[in-house]
């Protein structure tokens, strides 16, 4: 699925169906949280990511303009980083770059994602309750939009030592959403056990099956 209200998304989207059309080798840039993964994935669906060896299967590369061994040419490409590569090295590897712009130039696409990550959070928290967001936070793009929905849709206002925990949520400088997610639910049910102290009163106020919470609880360690 490839979010695009905006033109400007729009005309991404032509060219990343062209990329996967045409198995181009495809190099995305951007500032942190602008949808680089979103983006590889949606161009190679089905590419082996971040492989730790060589491999004749389309691969997709995270940060590789951090890289210090860089990987040989043996299969369709797709990589994110944070900059524009050296053009020796762009020519060596990519057919195309895609530099992917902040929420802030393309405001119209806001929207769709604040309804994306709210779905997302819904199914994945188990939640059935409509979250409204009044004034979307961009700052880090679309990590601090998902990360304002969760803490809007989990949290009222009088559960403030537990907000608090959240906003000293720390995000790492390079990880995947599925980190992220993971890292992020880790903190929540944390902050969660050290306020309510059962894991009865967790699920009732989770609205969450007790069965299911103690087997997230316990697979993240908490």
């Amino acid at each position: 699925m490839f979010l695009a209200k905006s033109e400007y998304l729009q005309k991404i989207k032509n060219i990343a169906d062209m990329a996967r059309e045409l198995n181009l080798n495809v190099y995305i840039w951007g500032e942190r949280g602008v949808g680089k993964s979103f983006l590889a994935k949606y161009i190679a669906p089905n590419a082996i990511i971040n492989p730790k060896t060589p491999t004749i299967n389309p691969v997709i590369i995270e940060n590789f303009d951090n890289l210090n061994n860089l990987p040989q040419k043996s299969s369709v490409i797709i990589a994110t980083g944070s900059k524009p590569l050296d053009k020796t090295i762009f020519d060596k590897y990519f057919d195309l770059d895609i530099e992917l712009k902040p929420l802030k130039d393309h405001p119209e696409d806001i929207e769709n994602f604040v309804e994306y990550f709210s779905e997302k959070a819904k199914e994945e928290l188990k939640i059935n309750e409509k979250t409204t967001i009044q004034n979307p936070d961009i700052s880090e793009n679309l990590n601090s939009l998902k990360r304002q929905i969760y803490k809007n849709l989990l949290f009222s206002n009088d559960k403030k030592d537990i907000l608090k925990e959240l906003e000293n949520y720390y995000l790492k400088e390079h990880s995947t959403y599925e980190e992220e997610l993971k890292d992020f639910e880790k903190t929540l049910f944390s902050a969660m056990k050290k306020r309510y102290k059962s894991k009865l009163k967790i699920s009732e106020h989770l609205k969450i099956n007790r069965v299911t919470l103690t087997k997230k609880m316990k697979e993240l360690d908490v």
